[in-house]
């Protein structure tokens, strides 16, 4: 009698047992496909970059406005990966999902500068950090008569964070301090004009000279180095204009 009861209760608890794996297998594969969403579809994709062309990063990502919404969820690191082992002038990528938008973020790699140490040629990239190579390539500007590395890695920094035309304007950076500042640069610009600028302000204060240049009727002397003023070749009379616009600018 035992026995029978025994077999009876056991084929009670199976068929339970399986109706409550069932259950649990239905809800595991309703949530898979609510995750997942195989009807959705991306309907933008956003590329910051500067260099690069924008569709050969959306080839590299192989994201497009028909891409599957479930090839991006939970891969956007994968994706970000991938697109920096494409292309060697990619130093990093981010990849962020929103809804049904894509956001793709390029830091390029920039060079930063060249010195000349030793005899040897060195490259500088945006961290600072030093390459030795055969020549410049006249990508980026020539630093010269520079007592510590520090000070050429403070600078290096600060010129990767400025705007491309303004990089490209750059020709060559001299340390050059006097008796009224010894943190001075001479700074030679590729369109014909001269910056003095101080070595902790550079960053900031090298974006007013495309402003300043823009309103000089020759080429000169743009002095930023307690204001932020021009004046033309082989005078020392300030441009008035740019002084009233420099003293508002300290006002501000």
């Amino acid at each position: 009698m035992h026995v029978l009861k025994d077999k009876k209760i056991l084929k009670t608890k199976r068929p339970r047992q399986l109706w409550i794996s069932l259950a649990a297998f239905v809800v595991f594969i309703v949530g898979i496909v609510l995750l997942l969403q195989p009807w959705r579809t991306i309907k933008t994709v956003n590329i910051n970059t500067m260099m690069i062309p924008t569709d050969k990063i959306a080839t590299y990502a192989n994201i497009n406005q028909k891409t599957p919404y479930w090839r991006i969820v939970g891969q956007t690191k994968f994706i970000a990966q991938h697109i920096v082992r494409q292309d060697d002038q990619i130093d990093s990528a981010q990849v962020t999902l929103q809804g049904n938008n894509v956001n793709i973020d390029i830091v390029e790699k920039v060079t930063a500068g060249y010195v000349e140490q030793g005899h040897n040629w060195y490259i500088i990239n945006r961290e600072g950090m030093f390459k030795k190579v055969q020549t410049p390539e006249g990508n980026a500007p020539v630093y010269a008569n520079f007592k510590t590395n520090k000070d050429v890695k403070k600078l290096a920094k600060a010129f990767v964070s400025l705007e491309l035309t303004l990089r490209q304007n750059i020709s060559q950076i001299i340390f050059s301090p006097n008796k009224d500042n010894a943190n001075r640069l001479i700074i030679i610009m590729n369109d014909g004009n001269t910056v003095y600028a101080t070595l902790d302000t550079f960053g900031k204060k090298i974006n007013y000279y495309p402003g300043i240049a823009a309103q000089m009727p020759v080429k000169g002397i743009v002095d930023l180095q307690f204001g932020a003023y021009s004046y033309a070749y082989g005078t020392s009379q300030a441009n008035t204009t740019n002084k009233k616009s420099d003293h508002k600018d300290k006002q501000k």
